[in-house]
């Protein structure tokens, strides 16, 4: 008895252990018939494709995974809207070791929606996000059945209720009842949005002294876009949370809904806020074709008060100029955007190619205000104390008094790298011997930017820069009111100012009363962080309309750094005889 239970032992051993020994065998798989997102659906539902690298492969397996293939293959089809296809198979062996699995798909008639029960329940039967949900349903009567559309707006209607307050919300119904052999789908969607829920109280909550918190709240409250009793949005909650993050006051802020605290329907919030540190020192060091080389130093107090007040005081010095300025900074009415603001500055220019001198002292005072659409409005008046030297034969000596307006707006995607967004600014100011000023003077400045996406890699930029002075006498405006251009960020191909109204007897540029800039310009990205780009430029300063208009053009590379977008330009001036070229190198945002 034990030799024959030895051998029937040793046998069935071999028969388990015989694939591992045998060659391995190798599997190619076709499918043909369908295209694009079904065949792509196939291919990751087929067991046989899926397994078919496995180095484990053996015939028998090989057998047993084609004859799953025809049931897969159909459960592949079905969320196309496929449930009456033909399949054909073949599983032949090409070699010894090597087998080939064809499969011929016939997709045949798709079922197509026949009829959509899709009913709106609740408080959000009125409120116009879901109306557009169910009057824009991914599926419509005679569509195909793709079950992913359907399921794109199931998950539509729920995200929205979650996202505005709906915390009730529920499907009562929904399924899709499929007749194959009629390729018929009927679709039974209701929804209860339920009743929807309110802000409640905003609690803010500092971190440090618990009896004297850094701010007053009555200051934290105006950063709240809403009242209490105001429809719960989570988008809301979030602009709430970027403004307080935004505002460079707070190191962290957490928002904490309190859905355990709902009473009567309303949501209370606590907004959990840890301040930054009170004193913020910066320094830095750049180049620039316009500039030179160039640093910065600088501090700011971000709490002057418990009511956000903030005092700041900068140097910037270069080249060709030197900028001290200290700022004070009053919040108003939304701490976001609104704020009076006080400037003194001492600014000193010298361009020694240009034989340009300019120095100024400046006391101002400003209130911001939102306009709405993104608009912000400025309200300013300056005292400027300028004395300067053009050349040797403009020279002088002023004090204005500036009153002015101006309104800006920018809007991007995203203000370091733009793919899409625009920079516009309107600006008017001016003064009259009323105001004490020894000239009369109006000037309005206009200034835009539009950067545009082109496909997937490339970029469209426009920029336009407009002045208009009204003046009689030009030899009584001070430099600084002068219009001059020239430089990487106006006609590349020239130098820094180096365009403008020239004075005969000294051949000295001495600035004009008008001045118009375009320039268009296309970008196509290589890789990920390397692009580049052609761009033409046209502009002058004039003192009318008659004088011509410079040129320049070129090429250039630009790379997204660490420390920001660097852009270096080779243009030539076009308008110059030889059409000499100038290097342009930039380091800074889009907008």
């Amino acid at each position: 008895m034990y030799k024959p239970f030895r051998a029937i032992l040793i046998i069935m051993l071999i028969g388990h252990l015989s694939p591992a020994w045998a060659a391995a065998e190798t599997l190619e798989v076709k499918v043909d018939g369908v295209t694009g997102t079904v065949l792509d659906n196939v291919h990751k539902l087929l067991s046989i494709e899926q397994q078919k690298t496995d180095p484990n492969l053996f015939e028998a397996r090989i057998r047993r995974l084609h004859r799953n293939a025809v049931g897969e293959i159909r459960q592949a089809l079905e969320p196309f809207g496929y449930y009456e296809p033909v399949i054909s198979t073949e599983l032949t062996q090409q070699t010894t070791n090597h087998w080939l699995a064809t499969y011929h798909v016939e997709p045949g008639l798709p079922v197509r929606v026949t009829t959509i029960d899709l009913k709106l329940l609740g408080e959000g039967t009125h409120d116009e996000q879901f109306q557009n949900l169910v009057i824009h349903f991914p599926l419509q009567q005679g569509d195909i059945l793709e079950h992913e559309r359907y399921a794109d707006g199931k998950h539509s209607l729920l995200v929205l209720a979650t996202e505005n307050g709906y915390r009730d919300a529920q499907l009562l119904a929904h399924e899709i009842r499929v007749r194959p052999a009629e390729h018929a789908a009927d679709i039974v969607l209701h929804f209860d949005t339920g009743r929807r829920y309110r802000f409640g109280k905003v609690n803010f909550m500092q971190s440090g002294d618990s009896e004297k918190p850094p701010f007053d709240p009555d200051f934290l409250a105006r950063f709240v876009s809403f009242e209490e009793g105001t429809p719960y949005s989570t988008h809301r909650l979030f602009d709430l949370q970027n403004a307080l993050s935004d505002s460079d006051y707070f190191d962290t802020v957490e928002m904490k809904p309190r859905p355990d605290q709902i009473e009567y329907f309303e949501i209370p919030i606590d907004i959990e806020l840890e301040p930054r540190s009170k004193h913020r020192y910066t320094a830095g060091l750049g180049y620039g074709t316009d500039t030179g080389v160039r640093g910065s130093l600088g501090w700011e107090n971000r709490r002057v008060n418990r009511s956000g007040h903030r005092l700041k005081a900068e140097a910037k010095i270069s080249e060709v100029k030197t900028n001290l300025t200290a700022k004070y900074r009053i919040p108003t009415r939304d701490p976001r955007t609104d704020r009076i603001e006080f400037t003194s500055a001492w600014l000193y220019e010298n361009l020694r190619t240009r034989q340009h001198e300019s120095e100024t002292f400046l006391l101002g005072a400003s209130h911001t205000m939102h306009r709405g659409s993104g608009w912000l409005e400025t309200i300013y008046i300056n005292y400027q104390a300028e004395s300067f030297d053009l050349g040797g034969t403009n020279r002088g000596n002023s004090s204005l008094l500036l009153p002015g307006i101006s309104w800006s707006r920018v809007k991007a995607d995203n203000r370091i790298y733009t793919r899409n967004g625009q920079r516009l600014l309107v600006d008017l100011k001016g003064t009259h011997p009323t105001l004490g000023s020894p000239v009369q003077v109006m000037q309005l400045r206009l200034q835009a930017k539009w950067i545009r996406s082109v496909q997937e890699n490339g970029r469209i930029t426009l920029r336009g820069d407009a002045g208009l002075t009204r003046i009689k006498d030009l030899n009584a405006l001070p430099a600084s009111l002068r219009f001059f251009t020239g430089g990487d960020q106006s006609v590349r191909g020239y130098d820094y100012n180096s365009l403008g109204p020239i004075n005969k007897s000294s051949s000295v540029i001495v600035g004009g009363k008008q001045l118009l800039v375009g320039s268009a310009e296309y970008e196509h990205s290589w890789t990920e962080k390397w692009s580049s780009g052609v761009f033409f430029d046209m502009g002058n300063a004039v003192n009318d309309w008659t004088q011509k208009l410079k040129q320049g053009a070129g090429v250039g590379m630009r790379w997204k750094s660490p420390v920001g977008l660097i852009r270096l330009d080779v243009a030539w001036a076009l308008s110059d005889p030889g059409n000499p070229w100038r290097f342009h190198l930039v380091i800074g945002p889009d907008l």
